[in-house]
């Protein structure tokens, strides 16, 4: 499982801005662990931006290898593809909360028509679902903690090559981002231009769709199949759905070379409850955790606080067009600039000069070294044992991966701070109780027990008693999605 092809043009444009992006995103903690790539998102920080920077590097870099093969660097490109579409889902919520910012640009198209409001009968099935599955798991979450043995982790091979029929697939099921044709050159040439305001508004679907342009038949990995700039839309969609879709196939789909199931299953898909209320998934969560820890105790070892920002400044390097940089870092993006002029490279011009701009960085490093012990983003004066405190990478990942610590099922106690809107969940975690009868709930004592029997509980007891024993019939709907 690996990259097919390095990235060019406004795909690399593309690819690289993301990269940069995750800078910020992994020192304030914010969006940089997508929950879908458990691998990468449970290492340390400081490991995480060192495999950025790798990948960056394998895939923007034409005299470097491609990203090495490995189950690290596969998770790190799959987790950049869902940092992307995190960055265009915000971008496209805070242009709607904003309103005025290119609101007659905007192109929603057609109505999601699979969307309707659920019934009380459809509530109620969810929590009796959720209720078993979460029951279930802590059951099976003991067994796994007593030394229960679950095999190996394994997913048979397909008989179709890997790829063309996911893509085969996808192109049955998301018809809907070719159906009417292309967006015509004319009415691209008819858009008005943009302010400030509004490039930035747009910034993310412009860069996406400028990359999805670049997928012509003669440019795509297989020639005349589902070339994306043949998609229905531009940069203008406020819908999430269509780019997820189009981004796939262009980044995992035509991309990504799957050499086994078991990888790609191992490295893709997130791990909750229902991963434990399944047994079939078990021994894919005990490779997961094998995974994470023996990588999080190699980097542990290897871990140089004096160095805690160098990978930072390597994505920096390759993928930036911006000059900025915390306090302790300014004299080494000057002294990085200065020698990008020299070398007649134009840091600021967007899509090119990675490799150039990479040897740069590796030239001039060691001489320009000071700072490197502080977080790229650090203000003057912080706190130096505070910032190491933060960064120093764990040497084991979690005890329960992705098991998060089961609440109260009841309503909770309302209190001044709360909002009518808000008082319908307990948060209680500790010294729960489970319903007498169905066992399948749990409660932090009477109050919350009443009033969550009054408020529906009395309907699905018996029901949750009946059917909490049922393992099939549990583990089948910790299949669904």
């Amino acid at each position: 499982m690996a990259p097919r092809r390095k990235l060019t043009g406004a795909q690399a444009e593309l690819f690289a801005a993301v990269c940069h992006h995750y800078i910020n995103e992994a020192e304030s903690d914010c969006n940089d662990t997508p929950e879908s790539v458990p691998i990468f998102s449970h290492l340390s920080r400081a490991q995480r931006l060192k495999l950025v920077a790798d990948v960056a590097i394998g895939m923007l870099c034409e005299d470097e290898s491609l990203p090495p093969d490995t189950v690290q660097h596969n998770s790190t490109f799959m987790a950049i593809i869902q940092i992307l579409f995190t960055a265009l889902e915000i971008e496209v919520d805070i242009q709607d909360d904003q309103g005025d910012v290119g609101e007659d640009l905007l192109n929603y198209d057609e109505a999601d028509r699979s969307c309707h409001p659920r019934t009380a009968q459809e509530v109620e099935d969810i929590k009796v679902k959720n209720a078993l599955i979460e029951h279930r798991a802590e059951k099976n979450l003991k067994k796994l903690k007593k030394g229960k043995d679950v095999g190996e982790f394994h997913v048979e091979e397909k008989e179709t090559p890997h790829g063309v029929e996911d893509m085969l697939s996808a192109a049955n099921q998301l018809n809907r981002i070719y159906k009417g044709g292309a967006v015509s050159k004319r009415e691209r040439d008819s858009i008005r231009p943009l302010n400030d305001d509004e490039k930035y508004a747009f910034r993310w679907r412009r860069l996406c769709d400028a990359a999805l342009q670049q997928d012509t038949p003669n440019n795509s990995t297989f020639r005349d199949a589902f070339p994306l700039c043949n998609v229905n839309f531009d940069w203008r969609c406020a819908k999430c759905a269509k780019w997820y879709m189009a981004l796939n196939l262009l980044l995992d789909t035509k991309l990504m070379d799957y050499g086994s199931a078991t990888d790609k299953a191992l490295i893709t898909g997130e791990v909750s409850y229902k991963s434990y209320a399944d047994p079939s998934q078990l021994p894919r969560v005990k490779s997961l955790e094998r995974n994470i820890n023996l990588l999080m105790k190699v980097y542990a070892s290897s871990w140089d606080p004096k160095l805690l920002a160098i990978d930072q400044r390597r994505i920096y390097a390759i993928c930036s067009n911006e000059l900025y940089a915390g306090h302790y870092h300014r004299k080494w993006v000057v002294g990085f600039h200065e020698v990008c002029v020299a070398r007649g490279i134009n840091f600021q011009e967007p899509g090119k000069n990675y490799q150039a701009r990479l040897d740069i960085f590796r030239d001039t490093k060691d001489d320009l070294i000071d700072g490197c012990e502080y977080a790229f983003g650090c203000y003057e004066d912080e706190d130096l044992e505070r910032v190491h405190r933060n960064w120093r990478p764990k040497e084991e990942g979690p005890k329960e991966l992705g098991f998060e610590q089961r609440t109260c099922s009841g309503p909770g106690k309302p209190d001044r701070f709360s909002s009518a809107l808000s008082f319908r969940f307990c948060w209680e975690t500790e010294n729960l109780q489970s319903c007498s009868r169905c066992k399948a709930v749990l409660y932090c004592g009477r109050e919350c027990q009443v009033a969550d029997w009054k408020r529906g509980h009395k309907n699905v007891c018996a029901r949750l008693a009946k059917e909490r024993k049922d393992k099939e019939k549990i583990s089948q709907m910790a299949k669904e999605d």
